[in-house]
Order: structure tokens, then C-alpha cells, then sequence
């Protein structure tokens, strides 16, 4: 496409031309498989509860955790209408599962040493819940090109480095799986 908004239409103005791209880009997805079958449902999610209050997220946004290596969940929305990781009890180890097998995935603090409210301070400051190396489990796998997928196929959201190292930039929605019952665990 950008091939063609340049030598048919002649030099963009620069916005224009990347809403082209953004236009082109949705385009694609419904084209190539988003479908109901495919996991636009969330019906890669299991049937139960989410935690950190991302049910509201399920139905519009459960597609992300599916069939997906591109999109994330809305900037901001694991703080709206209330911060749900900061009620998190801060004196007690956090873990984050998947909501599609119950693997752990994140463990809060992790060796890195971080503290939960640096870890809540980044989060706000980049949109995402953002986690660091040292906070993964061995269940998460980033792919080629950054993708940041769990061990059974999960879309977890991207591996964005800056200049402190890896930002794991995850979308809550797919890590807001319920802790796995006694009889559960392997």
C-alpha cells in the first residue's frame, strides 16, 4: 500500500499518509481472519471470571488475547474506573495467569528487585502494564519482531525496549486469568 500512496497519488502530507497505513492496517485484520470463528470473540479466553475487573473488557476486547500479533486492549483501560493493580495487596507477591490455561506468566516483585509502585509507575506512564526481565515466568515466549506470546499461544502484547533494558508492554486483559485451584496446579 505504501508503494501505492506515494507513486499514484503523488507525495503525502505525512499525516495523511499514515492514517492511509492505519486505514490499510484495519482492513487487513477484518480481512485476513478476525472472524467470530477465529477468536474475535475472546473465545480463546476461558469461561472464568477475569480478575482485576477486565470482564468489562471481555466481550469488545477478548479478540486481542486471540489470533492476534498486532493489537493491544485501549491505552489506560486496566485504570479506568479505578486502578485495580494498586488495590492489589502490595506486601504479598503478585502473579498474573493466563486467562486461556491458567499458566503463570508474570510474578510481581520478580528478581529484578522492583517494587510494586515502580512497577504501577511505569504502567501509568506508558498506558500498558509494563514488566521487566527478572519478572517472567518461563511460560512467556517473545517471538520474533518482539511479539510476547505464553506457552500455549496466548497473545500477551509486545517486548518494547528502552534504555533501561526490555519493557514487556502486556495487555492486562490477557494476564487477568484466575489463580488455578489447589487441584489445578501440576
Amino acid at each position: 500500500l505504501d508503494f501505492f500512496v506515494h507513486t499514484l497519488a503523488g507525495p503525502l502530507h505525512p499525516v495523511m499518509a499514515r492514517l492511509s497505513l492505519a486505514i490499510a492496517a484495519v482492513a487487513t485484520m477484518f480481512l485476513s481472519g478476525c472472524s467470530a470463528a477465529g477468536g474475535r470473540d475472546g473465545s480463546c479466553l476461558t469461561n472464568s471470571t477475569l480478575r482485576f475487573g477486565m470482564e468489562r473488557l471481555r466481550a469488545d476486547y477478548g479478540w486481542v488475547c486471540c489470533d492476534n500479533h498486532n493489537w493491544a486492549e485501549p491505552s489506560g483501560s486496566y485504570r479506568s474506573p479505578t486502578d485495580p493493580l494498586a488495590a492489589e495487596p502490595a506486601d504479598e507477591p503478585l502473579t498474573f495467569y493466563d486467562p486461556a490455561c491458567g499458566a503463570p506468566l508474570f510474578v510481581l516483585p520478580g528478581t529484578g528487585h522492583r517494587t510494586r509502585q515502580q512497577f504501577l509507575q511505569e504502567s501509568a506512564a506508558h498506558g500498558w502494564p509494563s514488566f521487566r526481565d527478572g519478572e517472567l515466568t518461563s511460560h512467556v515466549k517473545v517471538e520474533a519482531g518482539g511479539e510476547v506470546v505464553s506457552s500455549c499461544g496466548t497473545h500477551l502484547g509486545h517486548n518494547i525496549p528502552d534504555r533501561t533494558g526490555n519493557r514487556y508492554c502486556i495487555n492486562l486483559l490477557c494476564i487477568s486469568g484466575p489463580e488455578p485451584k489447589e487441584d489445578e496446579l501440576e
